[in-house]
């Protein structure tokens, strides 16, 4: 049996079409790296080349369909290589996610890591016509439509793709799906067919704190206009906005943070909430106050509990649920007078 080092790396490679089928571009030269790939000698296309799938085979490669699958026969005759597959994928997966943590990958437009400020809309009335934050003129004649001129992006994002992914936040919120997932799901009705392109862009996103938000720095990177941005950069600004939803949309309270506040802004004023959980056995309840701009609605709802409070003219309302679980989303609904169609928000206990 030929046991070269170099000849064997080679195969290995050339199994890895079998374990990394749809491999991207970027994922290849990550894994060749891993791999240091450096050590045989191949040029970083024919590295590629190696690991990504050909449809349309290059002559000066010289492999054919037919030569391929005689060498992937011959590599599952040497017998060592096939018992290892499941390991050396395994040890692939540990080694690329140990070097994108202590090299943290780039957004399709960087050339180099950049730091961005970390900064939502409910944190700073500022962001609203700021600019650094891009005005937007919301689609349709909803109410709620107002916040989505404070979102932090770079550049304008049309009004019709904003109230979009606001109807679908709206939805995955009350999922307890994993961040990365929910952002996926929010705006995967605008890419059709791009999940692989989507959930790597929202791993950067949800892996990069940091880079959330949008200054005028990272607006540099961008071009002038949603329209005009390639399709990689309209992804992670659709991605980021509907962080920003997500994360206003969201009231997050546990033993050690009991209270958590929250803004929205309307076409008739600031909606502010506020959700208080109280953990202590003798009096286990989760209370959440709103005040409302005009007359409304506020009801809380879950676990086939539900308690709704409401007013006809401006001021607060609140709601209470008793005996509430960890780890349990409660979904939270406000209505204001103008507009029939509730704004959907969770409140989820949290441990901690």
């Amino acid at each position: 049996m030929n046991r070269d080092p170099e000849k064997i790396q080679r195969r290995i490679l050339m199994l890895l079409q079998d374990l990394l089928p749809t491999a991207t571009l970027v994922d290849a030269e990550a894994a060749n790296q891993a791999l240091g790939c450096e050590a045989t000698g191949l040029s970083p296309l024919d590295q590629a080349n190696l690991l990504m799938p050909q449809d349309n085979p290059s002559p000066v490669s010289g492999y054919t369909d037919s030569k391929r699958s005689s060498q992937r026969e011959q590599l599952f005759e040497l017998g060592d290589v096939p018992a290892v597959q499941d390991r050396f994928h395994a040890l692939l997966k540990h080694r690329l996610q140990s070097e994108i943590q202590k090299n943290p990958p780039l957004f399709p437009w960087e050339s180099t890591v950049q730091e961005y400020e970390s900064t939502t809309a409910y944190d700073s009335a500022e962001a609203i016509g700021s600019e650094t934050s891009a005005p937007v003129e919301a689609s349709g004649s909803s109410i709620w439509n107002r916040q989505l001129n404070a979102l932090n992006l770079p550049v304008q994002v049309p009004g019709l793709v904003l109230t979009r992914l606001l109807k679908q936040c709206q939805q995955v919120v009350q999922s307890s799906l994993r961040e990365g997932v929910q952002l996926v799901q929010a705006v995967e009705e605008l890419f059709p067919g791009e999940g692989q392109a989507l959930n790597y862009l929202a791993g950067l996103v949800v892996a990069s704190p940091a880079r959330s938000g949008a200054t005028a720095t990272a607006g540099a990177n961008f071009p002038q206009s949603y329209e005009a941005a390639a399709p990689a950069q309209q992804m992670v600004l659709s991605l980021l906005a509907a962080r920003e939803m997500i994360v206003t949309l969201t009231l997050a309270v546990s033993a050690s943070q009991p209270t958590i506040e929250r803004q929205w802004e309307t076409e008739q004023g600031t909606l502010q909430l506020k959700a208080t959980y109280k953990p202590d056995p003798t009096d286990l309840s989760l209370v959440v106050r709103a005040e409302l701009p005009t007359g409304g609605r506020l009801s809380l709802n879950g676990a086939g509990f539900q308690s709704v409070a409401e007013r006809r003219s401006p001021g607060s309302v609140g709601v209470e649920l008793c005996d509430p679980e960890v780890g349990q989303v409660y979904m939270l609904e406000a209505c204001l007078d103008g507009d029939e169609t509730p704004l959907v928000f969770v409140v989820r206990i949290v441990e901690g």
